[in-house]
């Protein structure tokens, strides 16, 4: 099992200097790769401080000039709203800027707030992405091609600098509901999934879409390849410091699903619209949700101590998940998310990562 580092790019808050933010997110992810961490998880998204990184590519690069090992794994770039013929030259030109460290992670988005700024319509927003990813792999493995589609036309070209990695960088789709799962499957190519509701979410859930997509496998005979969870994920030094995080949980998952209602297991309601105020977004308040036994009770978040968390490990290294994505940082100090890093670290990777590094302790300023 490989583990990797989500950046959740969780700007709380906006009166900070953005400049101060990302030298801590700098500092984080040479950490993780200081610890023994595989990879970091670069999400993209606009207009809200929830996640706050409008360029998932240009902060790859960014890292990598910071890095020398961590693979840069892009969580996710939102299809529609990219040409794909512009994008594949971006992937291309970071991929070779790199060294060849670059792995592309894509989705169809899920924010209806952000299509309607882009104005984009989100109900069209699967066969977008579909149409998308079709010329994106064309792109990159391909000279000299035309397309005549739905969203893309354009005559014969080819796209430059021409991918480092062959064919092309590895892909990750991501996808959370089990209908997206299913068709991710099909495409044969690695997936990363997370709670379709962002949190709190228990693993019936979750072994009910793990299905979907292992049946999907089945009736297409397309060969498993990588398959990744995201889960927000606090070791603690005993499981009731851990479970004390969970205020700060909340708040981040409130400001999640400030924009969604809750819908059935195949799908979320977006709300009509959001007020923000300057980017900043107001949490959504859940006073009815059960917090007591909170492992026992939610396959995310898991806030507990070096066993618990080694056994959810196990417990999802058993069901077939070849990574994980840990959202570390969701509003804690950093010196919080740190320590929580070192434990996960020196603990919990060593038991189940062949890759995994001799970790000495930092000083934390």
């Amino acid at each position: 099992m490989k583990f990797g580092l989500f950046l959740g790019m969780h700007y709380r808050d906006v009166n900070r200097p953005f400049n101060d933010f990302l030298a801590e997110v700098t500092e984080m992810c040479q950490y993780a790769e200081e610890l023994g961490f595989d990879a970091v998880f670069i999400p993209e998204h606009h207009f809200i401080n929830y996640i706050t990184n409008p360029s998932a590519l240009a902060l790859a690069i960014h890292i990598a000039n910071h890095t020398k090992r961590l693979r840069l794994i892009t969580a996710v770039i939102v299809l529609p709203y990219w040409h794909p013929l512009a994008l594949a030259e971006e992937v291309a030109l970071a991929d070779h800027i790199s060294n060849g460290r670059i792995e592309l992670g894509v989705a169809r988005g899920a924010n209806k707030y952000e299509f309607d700024r882009l104005g984009l319509d989100i109900r069209e927003s699967r066969d977008m992405s579909n149409e998308s990813l079709d010329i994106l792999l064309k792109a990159l493995t391909e000279e000299d091609f035309e397309w005549n589609g739905k969203y893309w036309k354009f005559p014969e070209m080819t796209t430059l600098p021409r991918p480092l990695q062959k064919p092309h960088p590895p892909i990750w789709i991501t996808a959370q509901s089990p209908d997206g799962l299913r068709g991710a499957a099909k495409r044969g190519l690695n997936v990363l999934t997370s709670p379709l509701y962002g949190c709190f979410a228990d693993a019936d859930a979750f072994q009910y879409a793990l299905g979907e997509y292992e049946k999907a496998l089945a009736e297409t005979g397309t060969e498993r390849k990588e398959f990744g969870i995201l889960r927000r994920l606090y070791v603690g030094e005993t499981r009731e410091e851990a479970e004390l995080q969970v205020r700060d949980v909340l708040i981040h998952w409130g400001m999640y699903m400030a924009f969604f209602e809750r819908g059935g297991l195949d799908f979320r309601v977006d709300k009509s619209d959001v007020p923000l105020k300057r980017g900043a977004v107001s949490p959504a308040r859940f006073d009815d949700l059960p917090l007591d036994n909170l492992y026992e009770r939610y396959d995310d978040p898991i806030l507990s101590d070096v066993e618990g968390v080694r056994k959810r490990v196990a417990r999802w290294q058993e069901m077939g998940v070849t990574w994980l994505a840990a959202n570390m940082a969701f509003g804690l100090p950093k010196n919080k998310v740190f320590a929580s890093m070192e434990r996960m670290a020196r603990y919990v990777m060593p038991e189940f990562s062949t890759s995994a590094q001799p970790v000495s302790v930092r000083k934390l300023a």
